[in-house]
């Protein structure tokens, strides 16, 4: 393999960025090529599905030992990253027209600043998604009188459906072929028996009852941004009672009030269900910070919560503490969250997700200014 190597050269501010190339084998040189520049994501869990970005493309001819490329359209805030599911990198492919029915194609990684995690990478889990620890019979009471029904009716549900599905596993899995209810005796790929179903069935089922219910014991109390809330831009602070709304029909003792952010990895990955593969996705916090905390001893029923909040959200420390967002697509990369938690020792934590639009030039600002350096 060729010793290709490639740089970003930035320049001057204000001028377009130039990838250098060189080490390439001197009989290339006078060649026709192809130049692509890409993000590479690859996932590290079991069975993952790993993805490409192009960023950019162009024809050049090797004119020689050192080739320089202007690079259009590059974002100056590319690195590469190394984590806990998911690495990536930045790299250059050169397709090289030197041959009749084969070209010769070089690909190594740019020459971009590595990214880790910061010490505080084990908080993130507590911060982002907090343990929530909370009384089933507080939060009924806490309910209207509808709601109550409603996650009663679930709760009914769910016991009857999953323990009666789980009954007909066991009873499948126990008599002959021709006896069972539901469940046959043998996978699509051989493997599976009735009892697994039916628990797999009955998780599946728990899963999106507990979803639905969940939601319902939520309804204790309304919460959410205010209307005109909008991704943070670089240098913003907001007063915490413009920003956030929210009122509980029952008194609110010894909560907290916090604003977080996060870098979050994202990735798919592949599972078998006898002869059918299905693709799942995963988000995982790696990196969070909190932008604003409060200790509330005390919230009246019926009471605008805005009323209780004093102090600024300083959204600086997105721009300064986490990584800029850089996704392959929808699906792999990592991105940038923030949302306000609302925590209480007896009812079921609040959370609203903010809106996060956020820009290459967010970052580019942070830089310019009170960014640390590139965490190594």
């Amino acid at each position: 393999m060729s010793g290709l190597r490639a740089r970003i050269d930035h320049g001057l501010t204000g001028t377009m960025p130039v990838c250098e190339l060189s080490g390439f084998d001197a009989s290339l040189i006078g060649h026709e090529a192809n130049l692509s520049l890409r993000l590479k994501v690859d996932v590290k869990r079991s069975s993952g599905v790993d993805q490409t970005k192009p960023l950019f493309e162009v024809p050049l001819r090797i004119t020689g030992p050192l080739v320089r490329v202007p690079v259009s359209e590059l974002p100056d805030t590319l690195y590469a990253y190394r984590g806990k599911d998911v690495d990536m990198a930045i790299v250059a492919r050169l397709r090289v027209d030197d041959g009749v029915i084969f070209d010769t194609t070089l690909e190594t990684p740019l020459d971009v600043p590595m990214r880790t995690l910061s010490s505080d990478a084990a908080k993130t889990a507590t911060w982002i998604e907090p343990p929530d620890q909370y009384s089933l019979t507080a939060n009924l009471r806490a309910l209207s009188p509808s709601d109550r029904l409603i996650v009663k009716l679930l709760l009914a549900v769910a016991g009857v459906i999953g323990g009666g599905n789980a009954v007909v596993g066991l009873h499948d899995e126990f008599v002959p072929e021709s006896q069972i209810l539901w469940y046959d005796h043998q996978g699509s790929d051989g493997s599976e028996s009735p009892a697994m179903k039916s628990l797999t069935g009955s998780g599946v089922l728990g899963v999106g009852l507990w979803i639905a219910i969940r939601a319902r014991l939520r309804r204790y109390m309304r919460i959410a941004l205010a209307p005109d809330a909008a991704t943070p831009r670089r240098g913003e602070r907001r007063a915490a009672r413009d920003l956030v709304r929210g009122e509980s029909r029952v008194p609110l003792e010894r909560s907290t009030l916090r604003v977080v952010a996060a870098n979050r990895e994202n990735g798919q990955y592949t599972e078998k269900s006898g002869k059918e593969t299905k693709t799942r996705s995963f988000q995982t916090p790696v990196q969070s910070v909190i932008l604003f905390e409060q200790f509330l001893p005390h919230v009246p029923a019926g009471s605008a919560l805005s009323d209780h909040l004093d102090g600024d959200v300083d959204f600086e420390s997105i721009f300064t503490e986490l990584l800029p967002p850089l996704m392959a697509d929808n699906t792999h990369g990592i991105d940038v969250v923030w949302e306000v938690q609302l925590l209480h020792p007896e009812f079921v934590d609040q959370e609203v997700i903010g809106p996060a639009e956020w820009t290459h030039g967010d970052w580019l600002a942070a830089a310019g200014t009170k960014q640390r350096p590139p965490r190594a």
